[in-house]
């Protein structure tokens, strides 16, 4: 006999609003450390360890705003040339829609999928060209994996399901 105190589909929503609650609090973070990096050059956030590996260098550069490439596509002053942050704030707040059903599963995958793109990208960013390592940065990689994981499970989870009605 199982005995489960939360079930399985309860279990993964918790993980997913955990999850998102962690990425739109980094996603935060990284803004307040844009905007006091920008106002007091001295400022020093917590995630600024040394040289190496300092995230207000990373949200300060180029690419931390418009993923680095929407400048040349919109223009500097376009509404969309926004910082990375905001885009951050945006992706994983639309990811809560997983936590109430698995209705939209198949668009958080898709989302998520994206997401991962974008990570392998800014990762290559923050590896190869700024040859610097961020914190925060990297913990939001990890959240967009486990949410693409559980987006994953969602979409099976709801595949299987019409699967069964469609037999019955």
């Amino acid at each position: 006999m199982k005995m489960y105190l939360l079930g399985c589909k309860q279990m993964e929503r918790l993980t997913r609003l955990t999850l998102v609650l962690l990425g739109v609090g980094l996603s935060i973070y990284s803004l307040h450390v844009k905007k006091s990096k920008l106002e007091n050059d001295d400022y020093e956030a917590f995630c600024d360890i040394n040289e190496k590996i300092s995230c207000s260098a990373i949200f300060t550069s180029k690419y931390g705003r418009g993923f680095g490439v929407l400048h040349y596509i919109v223009g500097e002053d376009h509404f969309l040339n926004q910082s990375n942050s905001l885009y951050g704030i945006f992706y994983f707040f639309i990811q809560v829609l997983g936590c109430f059903s698995d209705k939209h599963s198949t668009i958080l995958y898709l989302l998520t999928s994206f997401g991962i793109l974008s990570c392998i990208y800014l990762a290559f960013i923050l590896a190869f060209v700024l040859e610097d390592f961020c914190l925060v940065c990297v913990s939001t990689y990890i959240i967009t994996i486990s949410l693409h994981y559980l987006n994953y499970k969602s979409r099976n989870r709801r595949q299987k399901l019409q699967l069964l009605k469609k037999a019955a």
